[in-house]
């Protein structure tokens, strides 16, 4: 809409004005419309007594701003409504995981084939800790690809549990 800085301040006192009837004086729905329409109200007018401070926005700006809001907020107003006044289980979500990339193994030359082949025995001859053998074995048979698809999957599992557990207790919320 191209506004001016004073019109674009308007237009944030507005949005503001409306969040706050919704969390702090928890207005309904239509009483906040009230709200909104009583604010807007003389927008267009000169000189009137109905004229109030958003005398710098045209009707066709007021119209924008108030499609704005219907598509915006109004029309998500339960969802606000849960997100201002039910309480929210705090979800501790951590990722202890560890991964070990490794690089493509390189065919060595041949005159250094046989000082790795006994550096490598004498290394399995070594005592291995449990948790070190247990790793190599974990890690022996994965791929970049299948690193790269389980990197990718973790977010995708979290945001889609979460998604179904948030929906479920928008659910109970309405029915309630």
């Amino acid at each position: 809409m191209n506004f001016s800085l004073i019109q674009l301040s308007g237009f944030m006192d507005l949005l503001n004005f409306v969040l706050e009837n919704l969390s702090d004086k928890h207005m309904t729905l239509g009483d906040n419309l009230k709200e909104l329409g009583r604010a807007m109200a003389g927008i267009g007018e000169t000189y009137s007594e109905r004229s109030g401070d958003l005398n710098f926005f045209s009707i066709e700006q007021a119209k924008a701003v108030i499609d704005y809001f219907n598509i915006s907020l109004f029309k998500h107003y339960k969802l606000y409504e849960y997100l201002f006044h039910s309480p929210r289980e705090e979800l501790v979500i951590s990722n202890k995981s560890t991964m070990v990339l490794t690089q493509p193994a390189l065919a060595p030359p041949a005159s250094r084939t046989e000082s790795k082949e006994s550096d490598q025995e004498s290394y399995l001859e070594e005592p291995c800790p449990e948790g070190e053998s247990f790793e190599a074995d974990a890690v022996a048979g994965v791929t970049a690809e299948d690193q790269k698809s389980a990197v990718g999957e973790i977010p995708s599992e979290i945001i889609g549990n979460l998604e179904a557990e948030i929906n479920e207790k928008l659910q109970m919320q309405e029915e309630a």
